[in-house]
């Protein structure tokens, strides 16, 4: 089997010296990302792969037996995907897609003015495979909204990059002292079904990490992680760091914010030191998807706080403690670390792993879950 990959990057760039930017831009400005290309790519089992668009249509053809696109939430109105139509129609290779999401504010919205290049790819990849791996419940209605039905609900890649059949979840004593990882998605509160309740959140989780010391690990928040690379002193740090302070209404010194995002951030553009980094705390905390599951998927119990449709609905399918954005009281970590439901996502997560594997072989891949 020969797999040319397209979607969410697989693997770490093999240059580590290049500049940030360079690696930012590769990795589709979320270091997320990397969870969906590189579970994908790790878990099928191919001779020769590709990646990227850099293929005629007769090369493509010639080179490959089918396409692989590690998705993410594709269907969104502000995304045209005439890009991946335009690239896959000329050829006659079939589609293997896995994790294609809807983004919307709160579940249960219409999500009907997407671009027409986005809806030709999705008729494409609908003919091109026997079904397509998409994130939950909300995004199978939004297919058969236009018209698609061959679906099947999966989640993400993400979730069995493991590739074996059970996760077992540490969960910490009632009393015991927290080693904890905070994460957040305070530049894109305004997806939410509530942005002032997120806005609400994102500053709370914030403070949580400075007055604690937690660590935070970022994912696209790039005025911090330029902050987290600059030398120190650089007066526009303090610049950005008054604007990200303003923007979240937040009363707290410019300069100790800076102090904080150098002593206590974080960002990772390679899985292996994520994996090792964040398998060594007792718990994690935020509104990350993905930051919150590549804990999960090493053993550390994590609490989502959704806060729009694409969060919800993958927490919900894949039984992962999570909080509405809007019910959210208190950060308290020993409380909410013991209210999770760790037992029912361990119970869920063999379900779906036996449905993903499944779901490679209807598609005529193999694979390397058990």
């Amino acid at each position: 089997m020969r797999v040319l990959f397209l979607g969410a990057p697989i693997a770490p760039h093999p240059d580590p010296q290049i500049a940030f930017e360079k690696k930012f831009e590769i990795i589709g400005y979320n270091t997320g990302n990397l969870l969906i290309g590189q579970s994908l790519f790790e878990e099928l089992r191919f001779e020769e792969f590709g990646q990227g668009l850099g293929y005629s249509p007769q090369e493509a053809n010639e080179r490959f037996d089918i396409i692989a696109i590690a998705a993410a939430n594709f269907i969104f109105k502000n995304f045209d995907l005439s890009y991946l139509a335009d690239f896959i129609e000329p050829t006659k290779l079939p589609c293997l897609v896995a994790g294609l999401g809807a983004q919307a504010s709160i579940i249960g919205a219409k999500v009907t003015e997407i671009p027409e290049g986005s809806k030709r790819f999705l008729r494409i990849i609908s003919e091109r495979s026997k079904t397509v791996g998409v994130r939950g419940h909300f995004t199978a209605e939004v297919m058969n909204d236009f018209g698609i039905k061959n679906v099947r609900e999966v989640g993400c890649p993400s979730l069995f990059r493991k590739l074996r059949s059970d996760l077992k979840i540490k969960r910490p004593g009632r009393d015991a002292e927290l080693r904890v990882a905070v994460n957040g998605s305070r530049n894109v509160f305004l997806h939410s079904g509530n942005p002032e309740a997120a806005r609400r959140v994102e500053a709370d989780l914030l403070k949580l990490s400075a007055h604690k010391r937690y660590p935070y690990v970022l994912q696209n928040e790039e005025p911090e992680m330029k902050i987290l690379l600059s030398r120190d002193g650089r007066e526009d740090d303090f610049e950005v760091a008054e604007a990200v302070l303003r923007q979240m209404n937040m009363d707290m010194d410019p300069s100790l914010y800076v102090k904080h995002v150098k002593e206590n951030a974080k960002m990772f553009f390679d899985l292996a030191e994520w994996d090792a980094y964040i398998s060594k705390f007792d718990y994690s905390i935020g509104t990350r998807f993905h930051g919150n599951l590549i804990a999960l998927t090493n053993g550390v119990p994590a609490t989502i706080i959704s806060h729009d449709s694409r969060t919800t609905e993958m927490a919900e399918l894949m039984s992962i403690p999570h909080i509405p954005v809007d019910k959210v009281g208190q950060l308290d970590v020993h409380e909410l670390v013991q209210a999770g439901n760790y037992d029912e996502f361990q119970r869920k997560y063999t379900v779906l792993y036996d449905r993903f594997a499944q779901f490679l072989s209807e598609n005529g891949i193999a694979h390397r879950l058990e």
